[in-house]
């Protein structure tokens, strides 16, 4: 009888280890996808002096990004249809209930969150972009979904494609 109640502590234990280490192999692995999501979302905001929308396009606008096709995408050349295409191919397993406090290019319903930073001087505005992407880690035994924010920053854009003003008020910056 003891051998028995002896084996039923070391499946336990077992058992939990082996949770433990799959729990921390998922979070490692949206950790990696999650901070690789975010670097690139930073280099195309970069590389397009500013984040452009897919509406706001002069040729091939797409009204809905999430229905697009890949050779939409690619056509478009705005910033929002560049990191969709990338959220895609990547397979990020986005946060599906975020809100985003300043987000004003609604870009919550793709799993990130973009905020437009002014910094206006005398003589140059200046305006940079803060990146949030999101860890989703869903626990379907007890129903617990986890989000844990990956925040950057783009480096200071001294031109800024989406035609801020220096007296614009719609300008969509938050100091």
């Amino acid at each position: 009888m003891r051998e028995s109640i002896g084996g039923t502590w070391l499946t336990g234990i077992v058992i939990t280890f082996l949770a433990l280490f799959a729990g921390f192999l998922a979070y490692s692995i949206s950790y990696t996808k999650a901070f690789r999501v975010k670097d690139n979302i930073i280099q195309i905001i970069e590389s397009n002096e500013g984040f452009t929308t897919a509406a706001n396009t002069k040729a091939n606008v797409i009204e809905d990004v999430l229905n697009a096709s890949e050779d939409q995408l690619v056509a478009n050349g705005s910033a929002e249809a560049e990191i969709y295409n990338f959220i895609r191919k990547i397979g990020y397993n986005y946060a599906s209930n975020i809100r985003c406090d300043n987000d004003v290019f609604d870009t919550a319903k793709y799993g990130y969150c973009i905020e437009k930073h002014c910094t206006n001087t005398t003589n140059i505005d200046k305006v940079y972009y803060k990146v949030t992407s999101y860890i989703a880690l869903q626990i379907p035994v007890v129903n617990i979904a986890v989000q844990i924010p990956i925040t950057g920053e783009t480096a200071t854009l001294y031109h800024d494609s989406t035609g801020m003003e220096i007296n614009d008020p719609d300008d969509h910056c938050f100091n």
